[in-house]
């Protein structure tokens, strides 16, 4: 690609991660029309959640190691092409096995678009720009997240829900027309697919998800559930043992001996953890303010909005000051707000609660754009596109973990003291208490100076 060019590469990956955040926001509003006009079961109804996410999280990573074999170009092209394929699908489907299908194949696209996303930043922007250029994609792409409830109601009320899925072919035909004309077909890279490893590592990440979500159904200390952790751990250790003995793994472990790598995942993976209490927000809004669901939604995007402003923000401080800076701003931003909700949403008032809510969406944004760019910053070129990979799959494991864990807490206080109030103030502190251990992270195992030093190709 021609230097000029480079920053013409946001309309592609725009439009790459615009379609998965678009895909996780637009299909909550459309659920009870979807479960009432295809007489969907409740388990068929989440599997239409889950099987789309689970896909996402489960071949991130052979998406990645993808991206490192056959170049941007040609990833970029079949992700698109996938997710396409699996909204045509989805919008035709007259059944449940079908819409699952078409779930599962858009995620199987989106997991080969969000490494590959992350890698060509990496790949293609000067080290004084790279983290600027992942904040102004992040807060492009955070427009489609935000407008999706808005038009997956607007579409669904006035057309019809499959048009929910049909809306990405646009998107999906500039994407492909953006790469075409935009990024260069490169050449077939070095290396082999370690097709051992890969099975083994998706299978452990779909037992231990699958236990994760159908765990509180199952009972967490039933013998299935527990037989899917145990499971899921064995085939981890295999997974590990094949990648140490290939010569070509689907993950270079050593990457993990970085401990800028190391540090940084850790830091996206405590925020995006994190980010999870904003379900809980719907909920106590709701079932303890008595706030109508378009209340609670105009809240929860008002507090979306600084995501436009501060990724730019946040990109610019790493490469202008290093990454410690403003991801130490984030996290205290993340207590700040937290802190706040603690003492004051029994209050009620819109006014009272937006001064704790904006300060999340800042905190969240100032910690994650620096955040990707850190964790890629020292990887070396021909392993970016698996070390992506392995970072956004982990954010999605974290966000798993996080609506399992704060909604068992959350619960487990109201079945207690039956109070929602309680039961909130419980799990902000917990989550108070997490963002105070990310920002001594920071604090203290960040170098200041440490900026992206990854050697151009």
């Amino acid at each position: 690609m021609n230097k000029h060019n480079k920053w013409w590469v946001l309309l592609v990956t725009m439009a790459a991660t615009g379609l998965v955040f678009l895909d996780n926001t637009i299909m909550p509003v459309s659920l009870p029309t979807i479960q009432r006009e295809m007489n969907l079961s409740g388990t068929g109804l989440v599997w239409v959640v889950n099987s789309y996410l689970l896909t996402l999280m489960t071949l991130m990573i052979i998406g990645g190691k993808l991206y490192d074999l056959f170049g941007m170009r040609n990833t970029y092209f079949v992700g698109l092409t996938i997710f396409g394929l699996g909204s045509i699908i989805g919008g035709l489907s007259y059944a449940t096995w079908s819409l699952i299908a078409g779930r599962v194949i858009q995620g199987a696209g989106g997991a080969l678009l969000i490494p590959t996303t992350g890698a060509l930043f990496i790949e293609l922007f000067p080290a004084g720009k790279r983290a600027r250029a992942i904040g102004i994609n992040t807060g492009l792409s955070s427009i489609f997240m935000m407008l999706g409830p808005v038009v997956g109601g607007f579409l669904t009320e006035y057309l019809s829900w499959r048009f929910i899925f049909w809306v990405n072919l646009p998107i999906v035909i500039f994407g492909l027309a953006m790469v075409y004309w935009l990024l260069s077909p490169g050449e077939k890279k070095k290396g082999s697919f370690h097709f051992t490893g890969a099975i083994t590592l998706s299978l452990a990440i779909v037992l231990f998800v699958v236990a994760l979500m159908e765990g509180e159904r199952w009972h967490w200390s039933s013998p299935l559930t527990l037989s899917f952790f145990a499971a899921s751990i064995a085939l981890l250790f295999t997974f590990i043992l094949t990648s140490r003995r290939n010569d070509h793994p689907l993950l270079d472990l050593s990457i993990f001996k970085q401990p800028l790598f190391f540090h940084a995942n850790l830091a996206i993976f405590i925020t995006q953890f994190l980010l999870m209490v904003n379900v809980l927000w719907a909920i106590y809004f709701q079932n303890e303010l008595n706030f109508s669901p378009a209340r609670t939604g105009v809240l929860i995007v008002l507090a979306s909005l600084p995501v436009l402003i501060f990724a730019p923000i946040g990109g610019y401080l790493a490469d202008r000051f290093g990454f410690r800076l403003p991801m130490s701003l984030g996290f205290i931003s993340l207590v700040f707000s937290l802190l706040w909700l603690t003492i004051f949403a029994s209050r009620g008032s819109i006014a009272i609660l937006l001064p704790g809510l904006i300060p999340f969406g800042c905190g969240v944004t100032m910690i994650l754009s620096p955040g990707f760019a850190a964790a890629l910053s020292n990887v070396s070129p021909e392993k970016l596109g698996s070390a992506s990979g392995m970072t956004t799959s982990l954010r999605q494991l974290a966000a798993t973990l996080g609506i399992a864990l704060m909604s068992g807490i959350y619960y487990t206080v109201y079945a207690n003291t039956h109070s929602f109030q309680s039961a909130f103030k419980v799990v902000s502190l917990f989550a108070a208490g997490l963002s105070l251990f990310g920002l001594l992270l920071v604090l203290f195992l960040f170098n200041q100076k440490a900026t992206c030093t990854v050697r151009e190709k």
